[in-house]
């Protein structure tokens, strides 16, 4: 904030001179940017009393003016001119009198004066008495004199609201004055509290102070009247003494004011200037908006002028941008724009009213034919000023006074549009708060010439300025953007104006520019705009913004982008003579290394290059990004400024086509198609393009001078001075389009201005900087499909690598450009009629191939040159070949195992070329466990023009199917890759798989190819051992079967694929066969055997075990074995099930001689069982009783299992054996099952049906895929259920052709062989639709072979269970009536009864009986307790119902018990329960170390009923009809005693 003064109190200038000079602002807060005029009186000179108080409280803050038209508006800042009235009192020692506004004369037209919004009287008055002898009347004279025209009551000073001002009186208290013992009233109406009044103090409730009278006289009664009259109290300290008054009595104390007190005075001050000051801007407002309305409405009138219209709403405008509404400003000057656009249109439809704008500028034409006037020549224009159409500021409203111009109706179009953009530039510059906007208003609020004293606030002087980064947040970027987006549009229109408004003014005055001429006019105008715009919205946000643009400083053509730093000294140093003519230099990097040149970097996709013998690993980029694209605007800043930067670039381009000069592309586009030889370059010779520069700089001056006539833009005429001039600004241009496009994140824009930059360099002969540029450059456009740029760029990046001798990124380059020629010629193939595959057809459309390059001999030539590399180049086949294909049908080889494949692809190149391996990778198509396959043709192999066919064998043996994941030719160290299937399902950082397309399933099935090897072929399987016992170590079987082949050595590997299984390789045994497992303790994991003879089979044993229970076994195998042929390899993957097919329950009784144990077997699962044999063997210890065993097997089915009963007795032994023996608890006995699983059984006798009649069928080559296909899909299509039917009926269901699913086998056969196969299989499924498992009833189908091969067996372990005391107890009834089946007995009659209980010891061992008994020998007797056990309600007990008693070994006890039943019906005896009593241990032994007795009960009368009949004497039965009435037809008959007695 700026407050100044003329003629204001030069009092205290002394003090604050060193302050002022310390606190001047270079800049202002942009947001804080307005301005108004306030007008204070002073007579009694109190001003610099008040001024710092009041300059530290200023600006004014957070405004807020409401209009009823108008939404509410904020104004954060508002900047107060304070300047002194003409009747102020004259400051003391002031020297020399300037005009105040008060003497200006005013303008007849509004908004071209200012005048400001409030008028402040400055009062001191001491007392009283003196106000109301002299002040009233002076106060009042001023108040009469200052009522603004909204306060009077004649309408006819409405029209004076322009000028709307308010009035203000501020008391000023001087110290000792009786005026400062004064309270501020009864009530302090500035802070509303009361006034304290001491007991010394006169003044009462009723005597009225000096701020009350000043009130009551001058403020207006009204409610909405604003209260115009404020009091400050000035400290003692700030008044000099010869204001203070003479010491007189003090009457009464003076008010000592508080520091809260004072600063809420003050904050009274302050509201009511904010308040007052919008009420006249209020007013203003008003008054200009209904003057535009009434003028506009007037618009279809005769004479309605446009002119007059704009200078009345621009006053509306401007003072909108004097309160800070800079937004409002600019739509109102957008709204003049748009007016101004249907003027200029109704005035060429010669529609126009009123004024008309002229078509050329005066001016501007007398400028151009001074210009044309003047001589051209070395000499001609030596010591006189060079006119020129334009300044280093053309577009400035302050150029001309074209508000005059406007007023007088003499201004033209350009001229008009010129000054509407210029003011809506600066508003904007102002909004964006721009380094040029601070700036400019840093200037407009410096203080005035004469103010003595500081009069500004610090706070003012200091906004924003605390940091550099606090200044730079105060930016507003999106208005800076918008600045240049509307510059954009407006300065290529105003060039179009510019030039019309030059050849009208020539044809005005009868005369004729120059085309040249005019061009140079409108091109350094535009030129020079664009670079105001540029340098008006740089920013710190953007670094690379803030640069020096003066072209003119700079004396010699290198560019600083790309030399170091010794060349920018080297520069400083220039002869004198090189400042007129520059001295001749080279853009080429005399000893700088590659890394300096800007975006050298690579990529995170750079790999290592090697060159001129050497590896060079380029390093990280290690610069950070130039800016920080979180500011909020700087991308849309940054991506316009790149327009403006692009544009400046064209017109470059056109000033120097003026001058004969190319640049970029056109430089090098003549050079294209010739052909060159791999040579070294000097890179320090300067030769090279000496003679070319001299050549273009050889023109005559005066030729030059007419190229440049016209031409007055500073940078514009540097650059095209010479041509080092001129290339150098058009790198620099480019760099920075470069680095605004990359700040923008316009990735794609930034990188086709570095393909310009490329072309520079290559023009220059700096191969290595263009070489960066090009593979940098290339990608890109291939991505967004420019593909004449794209291969323009890779022929002339090859031809950089190939000079500067970088082998590897000549091999790559080179290798794209034939990539790009291979697909211009493939999109012609799909695009045109189909042709002969060995010639490519003249088609009439090579208009169409925009990327259509001579590669004649590249090919073969790359291909000899990649010798040269240390390394294999790997490139995508897909790019140089088409219609890349491999046959899906497998051919087997006449005399040795393994298969071939046909490859086929289209080389479309012209040369020809030689490979010298040609391999193929499968992979399985079902599974990722299994190993893949590579089959490898090698040799040389010829590549022709056309289509290419070649067959590709291995010697693998596999079966089941593949995919081709991979297609590699090797040509010297160029590597073609060809992977048809992407692997779509790659794994994300949560482990999760990504799904697979729809589309790549589809193709990856229809191009799978299914391998199977020749039915003589070796072969292996593997499947779980058929012996099993249950405590030992488990095994696999591997069955190896060496077909026709005489092997002389094999070695197989067995690999587990389940988690936990481990094989123990080591422990491999032979199970049949005649062969000899080799030595091998140098290879872990491998099995190797000896020779085996053809057709010969032998079966290796290999334990394994596992670390959890798994219910499959996977293991893969490998087998490689050595033949009279070679070497030869076997590999699949088996899936064994282990989980065991049955499951055995025992249950136990034990007797006193003897133990029954009775055996369930049953299924695991839901397939039946064929049960051959069962056995139980005894041991040294137990003899075992069988059942009698059926001849014939015993089906087991899911619910029905098998129970076989064995009888266990305890062999006789010595009674010193018999105390040393101990009953083992594991392995006394062994079950043995010899069983077949219902579904192994069948599947391997329908396989070995299947197998045998295609042995002797026309598809017996074939046998090994029919049969694996027919057994696989018949597993799958009989469920587990169906078992169970077949094991009842004794039949299986084949089903019919196309119930096996023989399509897909089908599919992957050769077309000669799919037929024949498809009506065998047809045929066979015809005749054997049922397949009998029993030799029975041969009508009904064929039978089923025997299995091939053996049954299971498995032995199981049995322990014989111990038990201490066995008890058996028996209950012997004597009944008095006598009963063939059961007891009688009648109730409430007692049943004697003798309870007898036998002891033995023999099921336990005697140590164990000791320690659980806790006695001392094993035949010492034990303490026991039985314990009859009934139903009160069924059994009357009477005798020993519970008695102790002892036993020994084999010893019995009786006890008489009488039963008396209570209720008839069959009732079974009561039970009986006997616990042992153990004498309590000892307290020194352990108690948890000792065993627990087990008592068990052989209860023989477990299951003996007795009939209770009632006791009945006599019974009467009645005997009659049912039908009668009454008891006449009744016959009784009665009987007496019991039945049967």
């Amino acid at each position: 904030m700026s407050v100044a003064g003329n003629g204001a109190p030069a009092l205290g200038a002394a003090e604050n001179g060193s302050r002022q000079a310390q606190a001047e602002p270079t800049v202002m807060d942009g947001l804080s940017s307005s301005k108004v005029t306030v007008e204070y009186h002073d007579p009694s000179g109190v001003f610099s009393l008040v001024q710092e108080d009041l300059a530290a409280r200023l600006p004014l803050r957070n405004l807020h003016w409401k209009a009823p038209t108008r939404p509410l508006r904020s104004i954060d800042s508002l900047h107060v001119d304070l300047v002194p009235s003409k009747e102020s009192a004259p400051a003391p020692g002031a020297t020399g009198t300037t005009s105040t506004p008060g003497q200006e004369r005013r303008h007849q037209i509004p908004g071209l004066r200012q005048t400001p919004y409030l008028k402040v009287y400055l009062l001191r008055c001491d007392d009283s008495d003196t106000y109301k002898a002299t002040v009233r009347k002076q106060v009042r004279e001023w108040v009469k004199d200052h009522t603004p025209p909204s306060q009077s009551s004649n309408s006819a000073s409405t029209q004076e609201n322009h000028d709307a001002y308010e009035w203000m009186i501020l008391h000023v208290v001087i110290p000792d004055t009786p005026a400062a013992s004064q309270p501020r009233g009864s009530s302090s109406n500035a802070t509303g509290e009361k006034e304290k009044t001491g007991p010394t103090s006169r003044w009462t409730r009723g005597t009225t102070t000096l701020l009350e009278k000043l009130r009551a006289d001058f403020n207006i009664s009204s409610k909405s009247a604003p209260d115009r009259v404020a009091q400050i109290r000035v400290p003692k300290e700030r008044v000099p003494a010869h204001m203070l008054p003479a010491p007189a009595p003090v009457t009464s104390p003076p008010i000592t004011e508080s520091s809260q007190e004072q600063e809420r005075a003050w904050a009274d001050v302050i509201a009511k200037f904010k308040i007052l000051i919008l009420l006249s801007f209020d007013l203003r407002v008003g008054q200009y908006e209904e003057d535009i309305r009434k003028n506009d409405a007037q618009r279809s009138f005769p004479g309605w002028n446009f002119n007059t219209f704009f200078i009345l709403k621009e006053g509306l405008a401007r003072g909108f941008e004097s309160v800070g509404l800079v937004e409002d400003a600019l739509i109102g000057y957008d709204e003049l724009s748009i007016g101004l656009d249907s003027v200029i249109r109704d005035q060429s439809t010669d529609q126009a009213q009123g004024s008309v704008l002229l078509n050329y500028s005066d001016d501007l034409h007398q400028t151009a034919a001074q210009i044309v006037q003047r001589p051209r020549g070395d000499n001609a224009h030596l010591g006189e000023s060079t006119p020129s159409i334009h300044d280093d500021k053309p577009i400035n409203a302050q150029k001309k006074d074209y508000r005059g111009l406007i007023l007088a109706n003499n201004i033209s179009i350009f001229d008009f549009r010129l000054y509407i953009f210029a003011r809506q530039m600066f508003l904007l510059l102002r909004l964006g708060n721009s380094i040029s906007a601070r700036s400019d208003l840093a200037t407009k609020l410096q203080p005035r010439p004469n103010a003595g004293v500081l009069q500004r606030s610090t706070d003012d002087s200091a906004i924003g300025m605390s940091s550099s980064s606090q200044a730079n947040d105060s930016e507003d970027l999106y208005s800076l953007a918008e600045l240049c987006s509307r510059a954009l549009n407006f300065i290529t229109f105003a060039g179009r104006l510019l030039r019309d408004d030059l050849i009208n003014g020539a044809k005005a005055h009868d005369a004729v520019f120059p085309d040249q001429l005019v061009d140079n006019f409108v091109r350094s105008w535009t030129f020079a705009a664009l670079e105001q715009v540029l340098r008006e919205t740089s920013t710190s946000s953007l670094p690379f913004t803030r640069f020096s643009r003066d072209m003119t400083t700079s004396a010699s053509g290198k560019s600083l982008s790309f030399s170091g730093r010794n060349k920018e000294q080297k520069t400083k140093f220039a002869e004198q003579k090189s400042m007129i003519h520059p001295s001749r230099s080279t853009s080429l990097n005399h000893g700088r290394s590659v890394a300096d040149l800007p975006y050298a970097q690579p990529g995170t996709s750079a790999q290592v290059v090697f060159e001129n013998g050497q590896y060079h690993d380029r390093p990280p980029a290690n610069q950070q990004s130039t800016t920080s694209l979180a500011k909020n605007g700087l991308q849309e800043l940054a991506g316009t400024r790149a327009q403006l930067l692009a544009i400046q670039r064209r017109l470059l381009e056109r000033a120097g086509m003026s001058s004969g000069w190319k640049i970029g592309w056109n430089a090098i586009m003549s050079s294209l198609d010739e052909k060159e030889e791999l040579a070294d370059v000097n890179l320090d010779s300067d030769e090279e393009h000496t003679s070319e520069e001299e050549a273009l700089n050889s023109k005559p001056d005066a030729q030059i001078s007419m190229q440049t006539l016209g031409i007055s833009a500073g940078a514009l005429v540097a650059a095209i001075s010479s041509l080092a001039q001129f290339r150098q600004f058009y790198e620099k241009l480019s760099d920075l389009i470069v680095k605004h496009y990359t700040a923008a994140g316009q990735v794609k824009s930034a990188e086709s201005i570095l393909g310009d930059l490329a072309a520079l360099r290559f023009e220059l002969g700096d191969f290595a900087a263009a070489a960066m540029y090009f593979g940098r450059m290339a990608s890109y456009f291939a991505e967004s499909r420019w593909n004449t740029v794209e291969t323009t760029m890779l022929k002339m990046h090859a031809r950089c690598l190939k000079k500067l001798n970088r082998k590897d990124e000549y091999v790559r380059t080179v290798l794209d450009l034939l990539a790009k020629s291979a697909a211009s010629r493939m999109a012609l193939k799909t695009s045109s009629k189909p042709a002969n595959g060995n010639n490519t057809p003249d088609m009439p459309l090579d208009w169409l191939n925009d990327d259509k390059v001579n590669t004649t001999d590249v090919f073969h030539e790359l291909i000899g040159y990649s010798q040269q590399l240390p390394y294999d180049v790997t490139v995508q086949m897909s790019k140089y070949f088409g219609d890349i294909s491999v046959e899906p049908y497998v051919r087997h080889y006449d005399e040795k195992d393994g298969f071939q494949l046909r490859l086929q692809f289209r080389h479309l190149l012209e040369d020809e070329i030689e490979i010298r391996a040609a391999k193929i990778r499968l992979v399985s198509a079902i599974s990722n466990q299994t190993k893949e396959i590579w089959l490898e043709e090698t040799g040389a192999i010829q590549l022709k023009k056309g289509l290419n066919r070649m067959w590709i064998g291995c010697n693998v043996n596999t079966i089941g199917p593949y995919m081709v994941d991979r297609i590699v030719l090797e040509a010297k160290r160029i590597v073609f890759v060809h992977e048809p299937f992407q692997k779509t399902e790659a794994t994300t950082p949560l482990g999760i798989l990504t799904s697979v397309s729809a589309h790549s399933l589809r193709a990856a099935k229809k191009a799978r190819i299914l391998c199977f090897p020749r039915p003589e072929a070796f072969q292996a399987r593997i499947y779980l051992s058929h012996f099993i016992h249950i405590d030992k170590p488990r095994h696999i079987e591997v069955e190896c079967s060496s077909g026709w082949n005489e092997t002389s050595s094999a070695e197989i590997r067995l690999k587990s694929a389940s988690a936990g299984l481990r094989l123990r390789t080591a422990n491999a045994t032979i199970a049949a066969g005649d062969i000899k497992i080799e030595d091998n303790k140098l290879t872990p994991g491998v099995i190797p055997i000896g020779p085996m003879v053809a057709n010969s089979t032998a079966t290796l044993r290999v334990p394994y075990d596992m670390e959890a229970i798994l219910q499959d076994l996977t293991i893969k195998i490998d087998v490689e074995y050595y033949t009279d042929s070679g070497q030869f390899q076997y590999t699949s993957s088996f899936t064994i099930p282990v989980e065991l097919p049955l499951d055995v329950n025992v249950h136990d009784h034990f007797k006193s001689k003897s133990l029954f144990s009775k055996f369930n077997i049953k299924t695991a699962n839901q397939v039946p069982l064929e049960l051959l044999d069962v056995a139980l063997e005894g041991s040294e210890e137990f003899d075992v009783q069988a059942p009698r065993r059926p001849k014939e097997s015993a089906i087991v089915f899911p619910k029905q299992p098998v129970a076989v009963t064995y009888k266990v007795t305890k062999k006789a032994t010595d009674a010193a054996k018999r105390r040393q023996s101990r009953i083992s608890t594991t392995g006394s006995l062994s079950l043995s099952v010899e069983y077949r699983c219902l579904n192994e059984d069948v599947l391997d006798r329908v396989r070995k049906f299947f197998a045998d009649a295609i042995e002797d069928s026309p598809v017996q080559r074939l046998g090994r895929l029919l049969t694996d296909t027919f057994a696989t899909q018949l597993e799958h299509n009989i469920l587990p259920h169906q078992y169970e039917s077949i094991a009842l009926l004794g039949k299986v269901e084949l089903g019919a052709f196309e119930d096996i699913g023989w399509a897909e086998c089908l599919e992957s056969l050769p077309l000669v062989n799919r037929d024949d196969t498809q009506n065998w299989l047809q045929n066979w499924h015809e005749k054997h639709k049922i397949l009998l498992l029993k030799n029975e009833n041969t009508t009904q189908g064929a039978t089923a072979p025997p299995s091939p091969n053996p049954p299971r067996r498995m032995i199981i372990t049995v322990s014989i269970p111990q038990t201490h005391i066995l008890h058996t107890v028996s209950f012997t009834i004597n009944s008095s009536i006598p009963s063939a089946q059961s007891t009688i007995a009648i109730a409430g009659q007692p049943l004697m009864a003798t309870l007898r209980i036998s002891h033995t010891r023999r099921w336990a061992s005697p140590a164990s009986l000791l320690s659980a008994a806790n006695i001392t020998q094993a035949d010492e007797p034990i303490e026991f307790v039985y314990t009859i056990d009934a139903n009160p309600d069924i059994w009357l007990i009477a005798g020993q119902r519970r008695a102790h008693f002892t036993a020994k070994e084999d010893q019995e006890h009786e006890w008489p018990i009488m039963l008396i039943p209570l209720k008839p019906g069959n009732t079974l005896l009561p039970n009986v329960e006997i616990r042992a009593k153990i004498k309590p241990k000892e307290e020194g032994k352990a108690q948890g170390e000792a065993d627990i007795l087990n008592c068990e009960t052989d209860y023989l009368s477990h299951g003996e009923c007795v009939a209770v009949v009632p006791d009945v004497r006599s019974s009467t039965v009645g005997i009659g009809d049912m039908g009668a009435v009454g008891s006449r037809n009744v016959v009784w008959l009665e009987s007496s005693g019991l039945g049967g007695v």
